[in-house]
């Protein structure tokens, strides 16, 4: 058994978790089959979550969290004030099991603790490793090692993912100031809360303003893997073999794809149709490998509009998700802000559920006529304090 953090934004502890309890019993055991582990017991701390289970099943979540940052392996958690300390465990780690070289890249964080330089702490291990490996020579990084040292406590850990899991591996192109895919997808499951997936498959989203398509692309890729990308651990000389096959995903028994019965946006620039056309076909793509004779495309239409001019004539039930370009190109327009756009989406398009993402500073004093608050979650979008504000109807 190993143990692990799974790294999160602060406030999506608990929906990783019920993300991680969805996915897990479609895993893959050792024998290349569905696993029948116990599901871990997990300890809930500010920014992840930690827990011990199988690495092989573990490392599995890359794949399919939607809402976390990254996996780390716990490498060690040992008390110590002296540097010497530090060298002589650093070092005893099984380090030459998982990488195949020195050469690493290196995430350093000390507080609140007699040894709190962060540079001779990197020095340190650095010192450790070329020992460990001798004579290294090379350009690509072996992995990324997290020191974190913390009233006394030092705690080690190898990254298993490598780059941010926002990044999908899918987003063939970006409009400007794009949504972080995490964000749209813990968004985007606080929407759906308790909804049935039957529920779900009747329903038609819309983005009004959808830019680069982000709501679009990650609700059509919300209960699916992301396995084109590449991930930390598929370098590690422990790396499960199964895992560097491109044709591992064909033994998952994964639920259908297709929940959302279709998805609509607008955007007042088109420019951005060919955009998201693209990046959610790449979707589609990807989808369409992992199924094969079992995927079924699901209806996307873009169109050139100022959803502000529109009104909404299509399939019921409509859901409206949006993340509007805040501030002076909403207020040149007249709109009034948030209280002005949630008035005009209610109105002309009357929706079951209407999400909108702004500044806190403009929270929503009271819902437009027969809506009301739903739910305000609050959210950092790019350094920017937003609430997440989920209207219904009465």
């Amino acid at each position: 058994m190993n143990k692990f953090f799974v790294s999160t934004p602060l406030g999506y502890e608990l929906t990783t978790l019920a993300e991680m309890k969805e996915c897990w019993p479609y895993l893959l055991g050792k024998d290349s089959k569905t696993h029948s582990l116990p599901f871990p017991e997990v300890e809930v701390l500010q920014g992840g979550l930690e827990f011990e289970t199988e690495l092989f099943a573990a490392l599995q979540f890359n794949f399919f969290l939607k809402t976390a940052n990254r996996v780390l392996l716990r490498m060690t958690s040992f008390r110590t004030k002296d540097l010497p300390k530090f060298y002589q465990k650093f070092k005893a780690l099984p380090w030459k099991e998982y990488l195949a070289h020195g050469h690493v890249e290196w995430e350093v964080a000390a507080q609140k603790s007699r040894l709190n330089n962060e540079k001779r702490l990197q020095e340190s291990a650095e010192k450790a490793l070329s020992e460990l490996f001798p004579k290294t020579e090379a350009k690509d990084f072996a992995g990324s090692i997290y020191i974190r040292m913390e009233e006394d406590l030092c705690t080690i850990s190898l990254d298993a993912t490598g780059e941010h899991l926002h990044k999908r591996g899918w987003s063939v192109l970006k409009g400007e100031a794009p949504l972080r895919e995490t964000i749209a997808a813990y968004l985007l499951k606080e929407m759906i809360g308790e909804a049935t997936p039957a529920e779900i498959r009747e329903v038609t989203l819309l983005d009004p303003m959808m830019g680069a398509g982000t709501f679009l692309t990650e609700a059509r890729s919300l209960w699916q893997g992301q396995f084109k990308r590449p991930f930390a651990f598929q370098k590690w000389k422990k790396a499960p073999k199964l895992f560097l096959s491109e044709t591992f995903v064909f033994n998952y028994e994964l639920p259908s794809s297709n929940m959302f019965k279709a998805f609509v946006g607008f955007d007042i620039e088109e420019k951005m149709l060919k955009v998201v056309s693209e990046n959610f076909k790449e979707v589609e793509r990807q989808i369409q490998f992992q199924e094969k004779a079992d995927f079924k495309s699901t209806p996307l239409e873009v169109l050139h509009k100022n959803s502000m001019d529109t009104t909404w004539t299509g399939a019921r039930p409509l859901w409206m998700v949006v993340n509007p370009p805040y501030g002076e190109r909403l207020s040149s327009e007249g709109l009034g802000g948030l209280k002005g756009l949630a008035e005009a989406f209610c109105t002309n398009f009357k929706p079951q559920a209407l999400g909108i993402l702004f500044p806190d500073k403009e929270r929503l004093q009271k819902a437009p006529i027969g809506y009301k608050v739903e739910k305000e979650l609050k959210i950092n979008n790019g350094g920017l304090r937003c609430l997440f504000t989920i209207l219904t109807p009465l």
